[in-house]
């Protein structure tokens, strides 16, 4: 019997697919720890620009404007 007269089963081909989808279902939990951690980064690191830059505008001398009423 030669290789192409070989027939693949149904089970065969089921338990195949069965251990690709753990092996990619595996690979996708392991990055997608991995990107949760990066998002959380990129937010704190949002946060510091922001602050640092709300409170450097802060600094910056105002003219201060009088409006005066005939009272």
């Amino acid at each position: 019997m030669t290789q192409l007269d070989q027939r693949v089963t149904r089970d065969e081909l089921q338990h195949q697919l069965n251990l690709f989808q753990e092996d990619i279902q595996s690979k996708v939990a392991d990055k997608s720890e991995q990107i949760r951690l990066i998002k959380i980064g990129v937010a704190i690191v949002a946060l510091l620009t922001a602050f640092m830059f709300g409170k450097r505008s802060g600094k910056k001398n105002r003219s201060i404007i009088e409006i005066f009423s005939n009272k």
